[in-house]
């Protein structure tokens, strides 16, 4: 028997776990395994003929509210032409209907409820010698025009599941997944983990040896998928131990990126004392806050004490050198415009490395599915369930934030303008970082800017364009300029320009009151700068890559700018103004130049 175990993946960098699990499960008994991988971005008739051509006896779906309306045509597209195929489905997005899901799809021969790898092993093993599916807990299924639901399976030890990455494979330049714990502790009603009980741990040394894969593998960023990565103080610890142990052996271990999902709640003092001595960069948390507004946590049963762990949170990030990622949910219960608006600007104030938005999905077998009425949550009826609208917050109120979610990943979360925001959001010119971001969105709205493809410089471009139409009558002219020399900033560290555009050209009287020069002299004097900084002894000690370049390549490695404010300081406006060394390899930094 053929198996062909496969997956949409949201993109090509993703990687998926489950049907490597269900690999090193069943190859023992069927070796003709076959595991392929695509994404929903690539044509479906492309995917088709790839299944089609591998001939496969049963082909297993991994399914999710990202991938399920994609996997389902590729399944009415292959049915007539594989009659005898066997199609299975499995993932958390089937498990919590799987009566319905047969019914509705007479393409479809199987669904495995819950996990998976004993369960498709004993389907597998019904189908190939003839026996009964009625004996294999954990599957619905069809027999002619009838469908069954059978027994639950027991949940298992995952420290006798097999090693999922034990066939030799490469991650060059792909995002790895793994697991050392299933469960999570809390009860949030937005998650389907809130539908089981109980954690469950991989032991650590199992760990050791599914990592030291992945590394020989060439994975760099590998995330735990663990729901709660520090749901057990001492089992954290142990992995974090042996990732370090792990990469301190390899050639670069600085490349190496370690994400784990944590909860605020469960940071303390013993935390700080552990993380002080790890090293820097390897490690990045995620957190999800989710909101700040104590009578939707309450809905949504997160205990949450905010303002309790923000400080762990701000010394791990400042000091630790760990990125912080901290999520937010819109269009949760009672949070309407103004508590999220709370929310939003509460968890800016930490400057997380990134800060995610992302809207609720009203999942199958979630306690926000069974209350929604409750609640008014209208949501879309096919997956992902996305929001629309909720009794205290309006369908165009959403259509709002999702504008603003865009512009704050293309301006706060690409980390591509860190001075721009910095003078923007410090200025006075907006309320609040809420309130920035939203003029922003309304602005890119008014303009058309949504419906067209932006990158580069136009990025910038528009930047200025919100704030010079926008903060015309609440800056004074020198705020104003000093906003375009921090967006001068920004792009010249992202650009590496050889000259800059006219948007980031200060105007001729603005130049004459703080350089007594044209701009044109000024573009003569830095390249004159530049030349001479080229080999000389002090600069070789700040930039010693210098010494490993000719001219020519230095001419390209680098670039001079003058400013008329300090911002690398506190960005106050010089006499006389001053010169910036932009230095692009290995990679962009900027460095301030002592001119006589």
């Amino acid at each position: 028997m053929r198996v062909l175990l496969t997956s949409l993946n949201a993109k090509y960098v993703h990687t998926n776990l489950a049907i490597r699990y269900l690999r090193e499960t069943i190859r023992p008994e069927f070796p003709d395994t076959l595991l392929k991988e695509f994404t929903i971005n690539q044509h479906l008739a492309h995917i088709a003929a790839e299944i089609f051509e591998a001939k496969a006896d049963v082909v297993g779906f991994s399914c999710y509210i990202w991938n399920m309306t994609e996997t389902i045509a590729l399944i009415r597209r292959l049915r007539p032409v594989c009659p005898e195929a066997r199609f299975v489905l499995g993932g958390p997005e089937v498990s919590f209907d799987p009566e319905d899901m047969l019914k509705a799809h007479p393409e479809v021969d199987a669904v495995v409820v819950g996990e998976g790898e004993e369960t498709f092993l004993e389907l597998l093993r019904a189908w190939s010698k003839g026996l009964n599916v009625f004996d294999v807990l954990g599957v619905a299924w069809r027999e002619g025009e009838q469908v069954f639901l059978n027994s639950a399976r027991p949940s298992q030890d995952l420290g006798l599941l097999p090693d999922p990455y034990a066939t030799n494979e490469r991650f060059d330049g792909r995002l790895v997944y793994i697991e050392t714990t299933r469960g999570c502790p809390f009860s949030c009603q937005y998650c389907l983990s809130s539908t089981t009980h109980g954690v469950r741990y991989l032991p650590p040394e199992r760990f050791r040896g599914m990592f030291r894969r992945l590394l020989r593998s060439g994975a760099k960023t590998i995330k735990l998928v663990d729901r709660t990565f520090n749901v057990e103080k001492r089992h954290a610890l142990a992995i974090l131990d042996i990732v370090r142990e792990e990469v301190q052996n390899k050639a670069e271990p600085e490349s190496i990126r370690v994400h784990c999902e944590m909860a605020g709640e469960l940071l303390d003092e013993a935390w700080l004392d552990y993380l002080r001595a790890y090293p820097p960069g390897l490690l990045q948390f995620e957190i999800g806050v989710q909101s700040t507004h104590q009578p939707t946590l309450d809905i949504i049963r997160r205990t949450q004490h905010f303002q309790h762990w923000l400080g762990y949170v701000q010394a791990i990030q400042a000091q630790y050198g760990i990125p912080i990622h901290l999520d937010l949910i819109a269009g949760l219960p009672a949070e309407g415009w103004e508590t999220f608006r709370t929310s939003f600007n509460d968890v800016f104030s930490v400057q997380p490395d990134m800060l995610q938005l992302g809207f609720l999905k009203v999942l199958k077998g979630s306690g926000l599915r069974q209350e929604s009425e409750t609640y008014g949550l209208v949501y879309l009826p096919d997956p992902p369930y996305t929001i629309l609208q909720t009794n205290v917050l309006s369908h165009a109120e959403l259509l709002q934030l999702e504008r603003m979610e865009e512009v704050l990943n293309q301006y706060y979360n690409s980390g591509k303008f860190v001075y721009s925001l910095r003078f923007a959001l410090g200025s006075g010119a907006f309320e609040t970082p809420f309130d920035f971001f939203r003029e922003m969105a309304d602005f890119w709205q008014g303009q058309g800017w949504f419906s067209q493809p932006v990158q580069g410089k136009a990025l910038f471009q528009r930047l200025w364009g919100v704030l010079s139409g926008r903060t015309t009558n609440r800056l004074s002219h020198l705020e104003l300029e000093r906003l375009r020399e921090a967006l001068k900033l920004d792009y010249c560290l992202w650009e590496r320009p050889v000259s800059l555009p006219e948007f980031l050209v200060p105007e001729a009287h603005f130049l004459r009151e703080h350089s007594r020069q044209s701009w044109d002299t000024l573009e003569e004097k830095a390249r004159e700068l530049r030349s001479r900084l080229y080999q000389d002894p002090k600069w070789l000690q700040e930039v010693p890559e210098m010494g490993e370049l000719d001219r020519r390549q230095w001419v390209r490695a680098s670039t001079v700018q003058f400013f008329a404010f300090d911002l690398l300081g506190d960005g106050s406006s010089l006499p006389q103004g001053v010169w910036y060394l932009f230095v692009y390899s290995p990679k962009a930094r900027v460095l301030r130049l002592d001119v006589v």
